[in-house]
């Protein structure tokens, strides 16, 4: 019995450090739900939910998951997605 419990204690252990060290190096643009502090008091006081949030929740996985700032969320990608610059570029067009 002694040995069960040492085993899952270790494994306990080494999952909280992993999940540590990667909230810790993980790029803060690949960060989702909380911020980085949150989720490392989230991991020291709940070790193996805390780890198993932070690897299903808490970092972007893909690059369609990463974080865009809000500014740039909104702003248009090319010309051909700018109202304006359409408008402008009929008005042109046009003669007018």
């Amino acid at each position: 019995m002694a040995r069960l419990n040492t085993l899952l204690f270790l494994v306990v252990v080494a999952l909280s450090v992993v999940a540590l060290i990667d909230c810790l190096s993980t790029d803060r643009a690949r960060l989702r739900s909380f911020p980085r502090g949150a989720w490392i008091v989230l991991i020291l006081l709940c070790p193996v939910a805390g780890a198993i949030a932070w690897f299903r929740a808490g970092r972007a996985t893909s690059s369609r998951d990463i974080h865009v700032p809000v500014a740039v969320q909104g702003a248009p990608i090319g010309p051909e997605d700018d109202p304006e610059f359409v408008k402008m570029l009929a008005a042109r067009i046009s003669g007018v």
